[in-house]
């Protein structure tokens, strides 16, 4: 038993409601969007609205901020006890710059209005949800002034979701990026030899391959004695513990939706599922950004469940449950991989995929500095479509109502996804430098799984996420491992 200080056990015991809050309203979201009836939809509204408010009295309340003071002046700057001190400090710096009245009204918003993109995305019809975005890029704007910024009013937004970032990193990195993979684009598009992908661009019975995708997350190394996985209209990940971890797949017709959004959130998965156990109930459990977390959920999904090893593994037994797939190890991994600019981000390839959050975050803050209202949305997304991926959306359903999270109130969310997959492939530079080149081909997941629980899942929150990144690869983020193995992966395929 490990001896801790009076005033970290007191810490620790007013954060224990804290945690116990967080993982109730992540159960009744998961519960929401896999289970409960329509019928549900005000109350269970109305419950996450009251433990927010409660989750944010409690956070605030001066009991906590002394206990944070206490553990901070009898702390080293290196311990445990430091870093969960810090991680708090940081939340009630945050939540203590918001009034509760703010809270409960974007809890109450984002509830109905996530009832409501469900059905307007379904039937086409954006002016329904029209309002409710509206009302929470209002409020958007209004927590941006709270917690306060210097620079650029998406600054405090995106750094709740990545510490450390702003506006101009973000934008910063889109530059830098942009350019290469728009020649990429082009040279696939006109010089690039062709990728035959009909015989997984079908319909394939759901079950069927929900089951599949279980099996190859299970060979890889997920516990399902430890979490699950279900089908849901949108894919998610959730953490209500290390030993309790909720994954949904999305419905698709076609056989890389299913695959790749379950491989995708089982790396979401693998870093929850992985956090230290001396972590659980502190503040220290889990990932520790959006950014990170999401470096994990690509690597799994695009480097390894995309891989020429990956497929020669798991064809065989996809086969079995599906005899129609003809085709071998290098037809099924070229078809994984195959380039072609579609109207949905969540089904993009890996190529175009970062072009799709370009558009998302230059609209959102467009709209946050008044550039574009939200009734002209619709059509400054087709123009940006039309511009950067050379398509243009039929429906609003393929087009700006496709995401969930402006619905969900998430502004500042996006760019997290394209920071993911630059860092995925700079740790995954790393880890071949460690395990070999080889190491796929080998069918080696498990030392993949191992190198990354020793260097990033039992770190937690232990480390400012720049600082682990750094730590991680020795550099901080920058876009030089992916533009050369996107460029590598691809100029291979497509032979150009």
């Amino acid at each position: 038993m490990i001896e801790v200080s009076p005033a970290y056990r007191r810490l620790l015991e007013r954060y224990g409601n804290i945690d116990a809050i967080d993982a109730s309203i992540s159960l009744l979201s998961w519960d929401r969007q896999v289970l409960m009836p329509s019928g549900g939809t005000e109350a269970r509204g109305a419950h996450v609205s009251r433990l927010a408010r409660m989750r944010h009295s409690l956070l605030t309340n001066d009991e906590l901020r002394q206990a944070v003071a206490d553990v901070e002046a009898e702390s080293s700057p290196s311990s445990v006890e430091a870093a969960v001190a810090r991680v708090l400090r940081r939340e009630l710096k945050t939540q203590g710059s918001l009034p509760s009245e703010l809270i409960m009204r974007k809890s109450r918003v984002s509830s109905d209005a996530y009832e409501v993109w469900k059905q307007a995305k379904a039937e086409n019809d954006f002016p329904a949800l029209k309002p409710y975005l509206e009302e929470l890029f209002s409020i958007a704007k209004e927590t941006a002034e709270c917690i306060g910024f210097k620079d650029h009013v998406y600054d405090p937004l995106i750094d709740l979701f990545e510490e450390g970032a702003t506006y101009a990193d973000a934008r910063a990195m889109f530059d830098a990026i942009k350019g290469p993979i728009s020649k990429l684009l082009k040279g696939i598009r006109e010089r690039g030899n062709s990728v035959d992908d009909s015989f997984v661009a079908k319909d394939f019975d759901r079950p069927r391959l929900r089951e599949f995708a279980q099996h190859a997350a299970k060979e890889v190394g997920f516990n399902f004695n430890a979490g699950r996985l279900d089908i849901c209209t949108n894919a998610f990940c959730t953490h209500l513990a290390n030993r309790d971890i909720r994954m949904t797949t999305r419905p698709s017709d076609h056989l890389k939706g299913i695959v790749s959004s379950s491989l995708h959130e089982m790396g979401h998965g693998f870093y929850e599922q992985n956090s230290p156990p001396e972590f659980e109930g502190t503040p220290l459990a889990g990932g520790i950004s959006l950014a990170v977390h999401e470096s994990q959920s690509r690597l799994w999904e695009n480097i390894v469940g995309r891989s020429r090893g990956f497929w020669r593994k798991f064809l065989p037994d996809l086969q079995s449950r599906f005899p129609g797939i003809q085709t071998d190890p290098e037809g099924m991994y070229r078809a994984m991989n195959k380039v072609e600019p579609g109207f949905i981000r969540v089904g993009s390839d890996e190529v175009s995929y970062n072009l799709h959050i370009l558009v998302r975050f230059e609209l959102e803050t467009e709209i946050l500095t008044g550039q574009v209202a939200i009734a002209d949305l619709p059509e400054a997304w087709n123009a940006k479509y039309t511009e950067y991926l050379g398509i243009t959306p039929p429906t609003d359903t393929l087009g700006c109502l496709q995401d969930v999270h402006w619905s969900r109130g998430t502004i500042g969310y996006f760019p997290t996804y394209t920071m993911g997959n630059l860092i995925s492939y700079q740790m995954w530079a790393c880890l071949t430098q460690d395990l070999g080149a080889d190491v796929l081909d080998r069918q080696d997941f498990g030392s993949v799984l191992g190198w990354l629980k020793e260097k990033v899942y039992s770190q937690g929150k232990l480390h400012v996420p720049k600082d682990l990144v750094t730590r991680v690869t020795g550099r901080p983020m920058e876009p030089t491992a992916i533009l050369a193995g996107l460029q590598a992966k691809y100029g291979e395929i497509y032979g150009i």
